[in-house]
């Protein structure tokens, strides 16, 4: 059997490999400043649900972008306490919504295929690390 040389591995996350091909048209494109420094605030509209992540640090060609997801309302509070960079996080809202958008909602977005990914694929990553496995309730 030959294997090819992977980079990456962990039991929790997997990496997603993005196509150059994949774009999506961003209603939103700003640069903020998020503690220290700057980050981009980006968004994207399909079928009447709004998409938006907040990238920090330098992504363009990046490989391995940590992806996370966290409360919409707290998007540029995470962002100026974020300890790695580069990394986007998406805004999630906390009242359900049309697209159902929680945490698991967007890894499977990220790794299938989605709004989510091409709204992050458009902004030139080529590849990014998703939590796959969540801790639900810790075992005392």
């Amino acid at each position: 059997m030959t294997a090819r040389p992977e980079p990456f591995f962990s039991w929790t996350a997997r990496r997603v490999e993005l196509r150059e091909s994949e774009s999506a048209v961003l209603v939103l494109d700003e640069v903020v400043p998020v503690g220290t420094g700057t980050a981009r605030l980006i968004a994207t509209r399909v079928d009447d649900v709004d998409y938006i992540a907040l990238i920090v640090g330098d992504v363009a060609d990046g490989h391995d972008i940590a992806v996370r997801g966290v409360d919409e309302e707290a998007l540029l509070v995470e962002g100026s306490r974020t300890e790695s960079s580069p990394e986007i996080l998406i805004g999630l809202r906390t009242a359900p919504s049309i697209c159902g958008c929680d945490t698991r909602h967007v890894d499977s977005q990220l790794c299938l295929d989605g709004p989510i990914r091409t709204m992050i694929a458009s902004i030139g990553v080529r590849s990014v690390i998703v939590d796959w496995y969540h801790v639900i309730s810790a075992v005392v």
